[in-house]
């Protein structure tokens, strides 16, 4: 059996996280991280959030380099790209959810223009993955006692 594409693998996992971590950077250089709801992981590497029009997170994503990282069980990604502001009032319905209404207020709704969404263009990423808690365990106790090293699971590079 051929293994999955390193690419296609990392997108098929991102599509099952809901809640990442979005860094962005102040204009003095300062990182800045925040949880956000991530609504779709396309195909082609781009991320979407929705967020305020006036959020630090809009203005921030649509100058500099932006990173999104996920941590879901035994799976952890670190994915690098840029950001812009968006207004699509299509896609926010597609992404309209009770969840997106109680961040935003009761009766909100996605034709609000002070609602908008942030696309992330992936340009890398490297991800990790585990084979779980046991296995994990089983590799430090093996390098204890062999006094070799621990590899309790395999990283990998992408490139968008």
């Amino acid at each position: 059996m051929a293994e999955k594409d390193p690419r296609t693998h990392l997108l098929e996992r991102l599509a099952d996280v809901r809640v990442a971590m979005l860094t962005t950077s102040e204009a003095d250089g300062r990182l800045v991280t925040r949880p956000m709801g991530l609504q779709e992981a396309e195909q082609d590497g781009t991320l979407w959030f929705v967020t305020r029009a006036s959020s630090d997170v809009a203005d921030e994503a649509a100058q500099r380099p932006v990173n999104v990282a996920v941590q879901e069980r035994s799976f952890w990604a670190s994915v690098s790209g840029h950001g812009q502001v968006v207004r699509d009032d299509e896609r926010k319905r597609k992404y309209w959810s009770a969840v997106n209404e109680s961040f935003f207020g009761e009766g909100s709704t996605p034709e609000d223009p002070q609602i908008v969404l942030v696309r992330v263009d992936a340009e890398s990423a490297q991800y990790w993955e585990s084979a779980g808690a046991v296995a994990t365990a089983v590799e430090v106790v093996k390098a204890k006692v062999t006094g070799g090293t621990a590899e309790p699971g395999d990283s990998t590079t992408v490139e968008f």
